[in-house]
């Protein structure tokens, strides 16, 4: 098992926790939590001394062989159903890849299962995971993918990312991007968190929530 971790600030403990949830795209649940630094409002100095919450999120959560092909197995009677209703023609192959089993979808005309930016993959992946958490609660989560859709759009979010972090320090200013869904904030986030020049968080509240890019201020 790979273990995942990320250290995260915020102005509050429960901030950093969000920004740490949305890196490694898993549920409170499934993290262990440390409160590394606790946040201040600087008192009577103001501004200049406060300090921001610090904390560390750690990813242990192993899916079992066993609990794995019960997941793909039950996920694969209800595709069946579901096309066999719907009646497309499509073909998809499902596998498990460290703690997540990815389900793959190909076919002609699946425009109406993507949806417009992709909010119908989202929902039909949000689905098919309610259903199997209904079945048993201890279920592998699934991640949908519809002809290489998420990948194409993985790419250009990066790009888009990139751009966004050079502007914000050439212009001396933060960028707010567009809403985005919770995955997609988890791209930019991801694709900026090694930069030294730029930071990241996420403000607003859903289905408005968006990723603000912002300079690093380093004092020597």
């Amino acid at each position: 098992m790979i273990k995942k971790v990320t250290e995260q600030v915020g102005k509050t403990t429960e901030e950093a926790i969000r920004k740490g949830l949305e890196e490694l795209k898993v549920a409170r649940e499934d993290v262990k939590i440390e409160v590394l630094e606790e946040p201040s409002n600087g008192g009577v100095l103001g501004i200049l001394s406060a300090k921001l919450a610090k904390v560390r999120l750690t990813v242990d959560k192993k899916i079992s062989d066993e609990q794995a092909q019960k997941t793909m197995d039950k996920l694969k009677e209800i595709l069946d159903e579901i096309f066999k209703i719907t009646g497309e023609d499509v073909e998809y192959n499902i596998e498990k890849i460290d703690n997540q089993i990815n389900l793959t979808i190909t076919g002609e005309k699946m425009a109406h299962l993507i949806g417009y930016k992709g909010r119908t993959i989202e929902a039909f992946q949000s689905l098919l995971n309610s259903m199997l958490q209904r079945e048993d609660e201890e279920y592998a989560k699934i991640f949908v993918e519809i002809n290489d859709y998420k990948k194409k759009k993985e790419e250009k979010l990066r790009r888009l990312a990139n751009k966004m972090a050079s502007n914000c320090v050439k212009f001396r200013r933060p960028i707010k991007l567009e809403p985005m869904s919770a995955y997609e904030r988890l791209i930019i986030h991801r694709e900026l968190a090694d930069r030294k020049d730029v930071e990241t968080e996420s403000i607003g509240e859903e289905p408005r929530r968006r990723v603000v890019i912002k300079r690093k201020y380093q004092y020597k």
